[in-house]
């Protein structure tokens, strides 16, 4: 687009020195390269506006890969999410964070296959359920699935994924990534796990 401004700018010039160009005609080129340097001006502030948008785009993809891992898992993909940015503490509620963090892995998922199955498996440590939870939930194994449930629900009901292509498993502490001797190990086996099945 500059480029073509530059060429009727030049037109222009050796026009000019034309006795035969009439007033009409360079009248015409002017006004057309007055509209390819608006044109060009307003791609200028599109690309900034593109550049700026890329650059929130990449911030926001470098965050979540802080809160979600991707992987391969015989075969099937595998999305992985720590349970504290999911859901708060003694609760299977989805946080705010929580569903904004499963919307952009929504949007992932919208790419795939529809026909795909999706594997819902909550997990979690080996801590007991304190006393002052036990009228939500009874114990780990109660807690995991419930949570793997949420998700499911949030899944259907939020995003219209059928039903018939979800499944709900609770793992309670049974499958550990880390032995549960810190905070911050047991903190990483709280997790849910999205497996895309791609059979």
């Amino acid at each position: 687009m500059l480029k073509n401004v530059g060429f009727i700018l030049l037109a222009l010039t050796v026009l000019t020195a034309c006795q035969n160009v009439s007033k009409e005609e360079l009248d015409a080129l002017n006004a057309r390269a007055t509209q390819l340097q608006v044109k060009a001006e307003k791609l200028q502030e599109e690309q900034k506006t593109l550049e700026a948008e890329n650059e929130t785009l990449k911030a926001n993809i470098e965050a979540l890969s802080e809160q979600v891992q991707v992987e391969q898992s015989k075969g099937d993909l595998k999305v992985t999410m720590q349970q504290n940015v999911l859901f708060n503490l003694g609760s299977y509620d989805l946080s705010k964070e929580g569903r904004a963090i499963l919307k952009q892995v929504v949007d992932v998922l919208a790419n795939l296959d529809e026909n795909k199955r999706i594997n819902i498996v909550g997990h979690t440590d080996d801590v007991p359920v304190h006393k002052k939870w036990r009228d939500k939930f009874v114990d780990n194994w109660d807690l995991s699935a419930r949570r793997a449930a949420e998700v499911a629900r949030y899944l259907i009901w939020g995003y219209g994924i059928s039903p018939e292509r979800i499944a709900v498993v609770g793992r309670a502490h049974t499958q550990p990534i880390l032995a549960n001797d810190s905070d911050e190990n047991r903190a990483m086996n709280r997790r849910i796990e999205l497996f895309i099945v791609t059979e």
